[in-house]
């Protein structure tokens, strides 16, 4: 059979659907920085930009966290973050060993060579744990600051869309940790988040990804520039 020596025809390209993904009318911002934090949200009630009051005069506050330990059934409770967890742990005379108190701890991220899951963090008052799953109370804690604290509970976590800021730097490993401690967080699912600390040494349990379209992390350097574009606006 002879060969067709005309041009081969091309075949007709199959026009398939973009995916597009169903965003929340409510969108809930937190800005995890390396020596603060703080949290914004809007909802379609104003459609303002609003902040979370993490302290009474401040904007953002140190990023820090003070957690309450029951030696008993080894359940964890966050005391404070920010400038109250700093005071309340300085006034801490006797029974520190039932807390756990930690500064700064986004910056050991940024040893991205040696970082995994299994990352273990020393604490200010003794005892080693694991780096993801500090984030993850911290996280935990402002995810109530904004549901309980601020609006009352009339919006579930699943009603919002979460973006958390992560420095450009960041290499995948440190990204991906910082995803699943949101997981761990209960930030895209409506789960209480963390309660309990594992113990260093033990299994350490991989959180279920439930709706990762609702969150993104979010590059520092983008961010600022997205924030300054709409001041000026």
């Amino acid at each position: 059979m002879a060969l067709s020596k005309g041009p081969l025809k091309r075949a007709e390209k199959i026009d398939r659907a973009t995916p597009v993904l169903q965003g929340s009318s409510c969108v809930a911002a937190i800005d995890f920085g390396t020596s603060s934090l703080s949290v914004a949200y809007t909802t379609p009630t104003d459609g303002q930009i609003k902040l979370v009051p993490l302290h009474s005069t401040y904007e953002r506050v140190p990023n820090a966290i003070l957690i309450l330990k029951d030696q008993e059934n080894q359940q964890c409770q966050v005391m404070e973050v920010g400038y109250k967890a700093q005071n309340i742990y300085g006034d801490i005379k006797k029974g520190a060993e039932n807390y756990i108190y930690f500064e700064r701890i986004k910056t050991l991220l940024e040893r991205d060579t040696t970082l995994d899951r299994a990352t273990k963090v020393s604490s200010f008052t003794g005892g080693s744990y694991y780096l993801i799953e500090v984030i993850a109370f911290i996280l935990t804690h402002l995810k109530e600051k904004l549901l309980t604290d601020e609006l009352k509970e009339i919006h579930k976590s699943t009603n919002f869309d979460w973006v958390i800021t992560v420095p450009a730097i960041w290499k995948a490993r440190a990204r991906r940790m910082m995803r699943e401690a949101a997981y761990m967080a209960g930030l895209t699912s409506d789960a209480p988040g963390i309660t309990r600390f594992t113990p260093v040494g033990s299994p350490l349990p991989r959180p279920e990804e439930v709706n990762p379209e609702k969150l993104s992390l979010a590059l520092e350097p983008e961010v600022a520039a997205i924030a300054a574009q709409h001041q000026s606006a």
